[in-house]
């Protein structure tokens, strides 16, 4: 900030740059005084500076022409002591004439300097002084102290004038008024900046009044809730724009109003209104508003918030571990799928990795900020599932929460929802499914509204959901709803070129090596676990390792080594199958039943495998169990 000193003589000037320069103040140093020096005030103030430093009739002449902080470098009974003196030697007839009142005994001064001393104050202007100092001078006073103009009009009319002399300290304090004034102001402007962008960028709407009622803030926030321009209403009486206010009524009462409803226009808001009360008297209201549905949605945001903690996939397509072709096809096209909105169906055994595709697609598509949301439909009993699905409302069933739940499609919103084991779903339930996914809409248990939702869905399942649909347990129209994009996984017996690299992914955070022999006896396995069954033996394998082999650990591992001995037999010739001597017709179906076993009991699969419709498959296998083989 910027201060300035207006000096009324030469010899200030120099003293208050000497002592500005010593306290290592910033501060431009002017001379004059009385209309000189307020022209020099005016001038300041058009320039920029924050604050200007004077003293007597000068200083309060400044004041009253500018509007920035004007200090008065007021005179001190020393100052008046040093005067007194130097007019002593001068002679004993003084007078003494003050722009204002002094506290400072006269008769005592007189007496210590053994002077006829005539006290004169106070003056507004230099026509006063020049009549003061003639008044002087017809009570005999040879010797008159006073300022710059006294002392010239004095010895204009022949007589001795004394400048009263501003002392250092009395500068110096005068200086540190103005710097402390400077950073009070700086912090008043500061916070005075603060409220206003507090007031200007508020969601809610904020309104203040007068004592009369008569509006003084109207923020931004409350022209769009109430639909007034800020220059209509400002200065106007409250409820002469807005009819349904209660803000007369708490100028009038002083009684505070507390989340009350409010009608306007076709908007309902909510408000509080406190009133100002300054020494027990009501000064002005201010109230606080904000649009009902606007609060609704903050409210549907944070429960989301609340719920989605965790809802974050945490695996990518690279987290799909495999070299072999077939996964090598099978992540590129789920990195195709993500840059759709379509459903995903994911066919699958048990433990093939069906979630981490489901979550490595997400995290690759333009959904990969929103939730991603997994349910195993198979876990939650049948009766609670729908609501679990698609949420409910206060009162839905005995036990429902107060205030309702939002479903998992809710959660979902903007994400994707992940629907595992979708064929053990009821059929009522698959009717409610087909809706969301046609419409893009839910319906809570117990609502009468529907809740718009933008949701991307996966659903995966192992078992063969046409043969369901053929045998009228899945719905046909939401297996076609959900088929749009198909993704196959494999059994990890289909793929045991990726073992090895497995193993190694599963045991990367200890020391262990993977033997020949021990990727061997693996590799030789038929997995009926998949990839889940082949950690949860690398788990085992770490935690015994230092006290046994690893062929004891996996000879334990297998539930039949029996079993394991046929399946590594069998698979020694994976091209091969022994079949018994027997008619054609009985040694296709066991062709056909061998197969579909082998191929993780996929339909599907089996039926490209073996060059034959579904259909045939199907036949052959309904006469496989009529034949009990």
């Amino acid at each position: 900030m910027k201060m300035a000193f207006v000096a009324p003589y030469n010899e200030l000037v120099r003293l208050v740059q000497d002592i500005s320069k010593r306290m290592g103040v910033s501060l431009d140093v002017f001379e004059g005084a009385f209309e000189s020096g307020v022209q020099i005030g005016i001038e300041l103030e058009r320039k920029g500076y924050d604050i200007i430093i004077s003293r007597g009739a000068t200083s309060s002449l400044i004041a009253n022409k500018v509007n920035i902080p004007v200090v008065n470098c007021g005179v001190t009974s020393f100052d008046i002591l040093y005067a007194v003196q130097e007019a002593s030697n001068l002679s004993s007839k003084i007078g003494l004439i003050l722009h204002e009142p002094v506290s400072f005994d006269s008769k005592w001064i007189a007496k210590l300097f053994n002077i006829e001393l005539l006290y004169m104050t106070s003056y507004k202007d230099s026509t006063e002084v020049i009549k003061m100092v003639e008044e002087a001078i017809k009570q005999d006073v040879e010797v008159i102290i006073g300022g710059i103009l006294t002392k010239r009009h004095v010895e204009s009319l022949g007589k001795t004038g004394v400048i009263l002399k501003t002392a250092p300290e009395t500068v110096s304090q005068a200086i540190k008024n103005a710097m402390e004034i400077i950073q009070l102001s700086r912090q008043q402007m500061i916070e005075a900046e603060r409220v206003k962008q507090i007031v200007h960028f508020a969601h809610e709407g904020i309104i203040v009044t007068d004592s009369q009622g008569c509006v003084t803030v109207f923020n931004p926030a409350a022209e769009k809730i109430m639909g007034i321009k800020e220059e209509n209403i400002i200065g106007s009486r409250a409820d002469q724009f807005i009819p349904t206010t209660g803000l007369i009524e708490v100028l009038d009462t002083g009684e505070r109003q507390i989340g009350e409803i409010q009608k306007h226009r076709s908007s309902t808001i909510i408000t509080n209104r406190i009133p100002i009360i300054i020494k027990d008297k009501v000064q002005g209201v201010v109230a606080t508003f904000q649009d009902i549905s606007y609060i609704q949605d903050i409210e549907m945001k944070i429960r989301s918030e609340i719920y989605q903690k965790g809802l974050v996939a945490k695996y990518t397509l690279d987290h799909y571990i495999g070299q072999s072709e077939y996964v090598k096809k099978l992540i590129a096209k789920a990195k195709k799928y993500a840059a759709s909105d379509s459903t995903i169906l994911i066919h699958g055994e048990s433990g093939t990795g069906k979630e981490i595709l489901a979550q490595g697609i997400h995290n690759v598509s333009d959904r990969k900020r929103g939730p991603f949301v997994a349910v195993n439909c198979s876990a939650i009993p049948e009766h609670l599932l729908e609501s679990e699905l698609f949420g409910y409302d206060e009162g839905a069933f005995t036990g429902a929460k107060k205030g309702g739940k939002m479903g998992l499609f809710e959660l979902a919103h903007k994400g994707t929802i992940f629907l595992d084991e979708i064929g053990s779903i009821s059929k009522n339930l698959q009717a409610s499914l087909l809706r969301v996914l046609q419409e893009k809409e839910v319906w809570r248990v117990g609502s009468n509204r529907v809740v718009q939702i933008d949701v991307r869905v996966i659903a995966a399942t192992n078992n063969d959901l046409f043969e369901a649909v053929e045998k009228d347990m899945f719905r046909k129209d939401l297996y076609y709803r959900l088929n749009i994009l198909k993704l196959q996984t494999t059994p990890l017996r289909n793929r045991r070129e990726d073992i090895t690299e497995l193993v190694r992914h599963f045991v990367a955070s200890e020391s262990f090596d993977v033997t020949p022999n021990l990727v061997k006896m693996l590799t030789a396995y038929y997995w009926p676990g998949n990839v889940r069954e082949l950690q949860n033996f690398t788990e085992r394998l770490m935690l015994l390792k230092d006290d046994m082999t690893p062929e004891e650990i996996f000879n334990e591992f297998i539930d039949h080594p029996l079993d394991f001995e046929i399946k590594r037999g069998n698979n020694e010739s994976k091209e091969c199958l022994i079949l018994k001597k027997a008619t054609f017709k009985e040694m296709e179906r066991e062709i056909i039943l061998q197969m579909y076993k082998d191929n993780g009991e996929n339909m599907t699969l089996l039926a490209d495998k073996l060059g034959m419709s579904r259909t045939t498959i199907w036949k052959r296998l309904k006469e496989c169990e009529k034949s009990n083989i």
